[in-house]
């Protein structure tokens, strides 16, 4: 588990940049023993400056040394003193230029001074430990760093400024005074009814259930702002799936051949379509030609398509629907869809009505009709809603999922009180589960095994 190593007061070391060539890259060593392992580390080009002695927050012109004493780069040296720092722990952090040699060298000689390498998420794991962060302000860390979209980013950064955590205060300072009143009227049984009534009940309905489904309510239908989504492109073969695919991408990602039925497998790369990072799927066409391989790849579309969050269905614009075209209108009918009429730069040979509601016309040879293409697929997945506000925070599907379990469980306990005769041992464990569930949230009394799986999707270096 990874908190036992920040029990024993280890010290711990890693690159905080991305790997690859860049202009700066970052050593970060976190821990009791994070000076000592500068004065091993650095030489201050400052004569008035220790090595061991940092001043803090401020940035220091030195040299920096492997465990020979041989110089590796030219570096600033900056010094965080717990509990003033990321990780609530005494901070060093090493700015270097970005080569992957010097930074490999500088990692192996922070080893060779008594640090380990951390594991992944390990410095925000600290912060969390260390009372900094609560738990979804640290999963919010993870969603800022692997954000494709602004949108995205916003939404991490109103959960790392706490927007989720304030949120649900109230609604733990509600399950813990409502499991209180149970167990005081467990205790003094003749006085139940006065001590868990219905103000209690009350409580748990407008503080905690009410505002838990909101929370689970707004989680569904602005999840695509947060996560992004995946959009399948289906319709027979030939009608340019591969080269709208390319056009929207800005690429030559996909095969495009004047052979049709080309595409066999799944080829899926992102895209920002109407604001909203999209997982843009190319997929064999769903035609009648026989042949395994063939069939092979329509029933792998057929796969992607019943997981998809929008179907865009792609028919050639410059030739008459066909049996197949209308068997793929009619197989994405159910589902949310955006319907391309690709070709256009062809004389058109059907009606848009034709094809059904909402159809557009593009080109993927020229690029006409693609922008407005965008936006409607923007505009489907996000089901017209505008992009949350500033500061408002949007669960993940784990947080919603735990947050749901609380207030089922908190509904029960509400029902219980409200019975003619209240079982109060039964309602302390309604109780119990839903303070359980909401800490798979907020951190408080989350199991081991929880926090050691949010915080191993972290990258090594946060």
């Amino acid at each position: 588990m990874h908190s036992d190593g920040y029990i024993q007061g280890d010290t711990i070391a890693a690159i905080a940049t991305a790997s690859g060539p860049g202009g700066i890259g970052i050593l970060r060593v976190s821990g009791p023993g994070a000076r000592a392992a500068a004065a091993r580390l650095f030489r201050p080009l400052d004569g008035g400056v220790s090595p061991g002695d940092l001043p803090p927050r401020r940035l220091v012109l030195g040299r920096a040394l492997d465990a020979a004493g041989r110089e590796l780069d030219q570096v600033l040296a900056v010094f965080f003193a717990a509990p003033h720092s990321y990780t609530t722990e005494d901070v060093v952090e090493i700015q270097s230029h970005g080569g992957p040699a010097v930074l490999k060298e500088l990692l192996q000689a922070a080893l060779g001074a008594g640090c380990r390498l951390a594991g992944p998420g390990e410095f925000t794991l600290r912060a969390y430990l260390g009372g900094r962060l609560e738990l979804s302000q640290a999963e919010a860390v993870a969603q800022l760093i692997n954000a494709n979209s602004g949108a995205e980013a916003r939404l991490a950064l109103a959960g790392l400024a706490g927007g989720l955590a304030q949120r649900l205060a109230p609604v733990r300072d509600a399950l813990t005074k409502a499991a209180a009143a149970v167990e005081a009227a467990i205790d003094f049984p003749e006085e139940a009814g006065e001590i868990a009534g219905p103000p209690v009940a009350d409580s748990l309905r407008s503080v905690v259930i009410g505002p838990l489904e909101k929370l689970v309510a707004e989680r569904a239908a602005r999840r695509v702002w947060r996560e992004g989504a995946l959009v399948v492109l289906c319709g027979r073969p030939n009608v340019g799936k591969s080269s709208l695919f390319n056009a929207l991408l800005g690429q030559e990602r996909a095969i495009v051949t004047s052979i049709a039925g080309t595409t066999r497998d799944a080829i899926e790369e992102a895209a920002l379509l109407g604001g909203v990072v999209c997982r843009l799927t190319d997929t064999a066409g769903l035609g009648l030609e026989p042949g395994e391989l063939e069939e092979l790849g329509r029933a792998a579309a057929r796969e992607r398509l019943g997981s998809a969050d929008l179907a865009l269905v792609v028919l050639d614009g410059g030739a008459e629907l066909s049996d197949e075209d209308r068997a793929v209108l009619a197989a994405t009918s159910g589902v949310a869809r955006v319907i391309a009429a690709n070709k256009s730069d062809l004389d058109p040979a059907w009606t848009l009505n034709q094809a059904g509601e909402g159809a557009l016309r593009v080109s993927a040879k020229t690029g006409a009709g693609l922008a407005e293409l965008a936006a409607a697929i923007g505009a489907a997945l996000t089901q017209g809603q505008a992009e949350p506000a500033p500061g408002e925070a949007v669960a993940s599907q784990r947080q919603a999922e735990a947050l749901g379990a609380c207030a089922q469980a908190a509904a029960r306990a509400m029902n219980g009180m409200e019975a003619e005769n209240p079982a109060m041992e039964l309602i302390s464990v309604d109780l119990a589960e839903a303070l359980a569930n909401l800490g798979l949230v907020d951190g408080i009394d989350a199991p081991e095994a929880v926090i050691e799986a949010i915080f191993d999707e972290f990258c090594v270096g946060k």
